[in-house]
């Protein structure tokens, strides 16, 4: 599944509960099942996928949410929250270090291009 087609399905499935007229536990699974759906899909890791479910599920507790909070945004707000907890590594990102040769691989570089960064001398 394309990035594109991963967005649309979460918005798909956030739009459907915003136009639902009682958010009540069943309107969160579907929406979860939904946003579920569409990572798995996209080959994203199942462990990462229910972590993140489980968490929004801990996090988001109809039950004891008070009257007057606005359900719809609390979920929103948590999905958000926990989709970009997953695309957070944790740790920081790689940078060469000046003097010391490092190996970088690139996937999908074309015949052409990387003819054209070995004579510069770039491989």
């Amino acid at each position: 599944m394309v990035l594109a087609e991963l967005g649309g399905s979460i918005s798909r499935a956030l739009q459907q509960m915003s136009n639902a007229t009682v958010i009540d536990e069943k309107v969160l699974n579907e929406c979860l099942n939904e946003i579920t759906r569409a990572l798995l899909q996209s080959d994203v890791q199942f462990k990462l996928v229910r972590d993140m479910q489980t968490n929004i599920k801990k996090i988001v507790n109809l039950e004891h949410l008070a009257a007057g909070h606005n359900k719809r945004r609390i979920i929103q707000n948590t999905i958000f929250n926990e989709l970009c907890k997953m695309l957070d590594p944790g740790k920081p990102s790689f940078t060469p270090n000046k003097g010391n040769p490092s190996v970088v691989m690139f996937a999908g570089v074309s015949a052409r291009t990387g003819r054209v960064m070995r004579n510069h001398g770039g491989v």
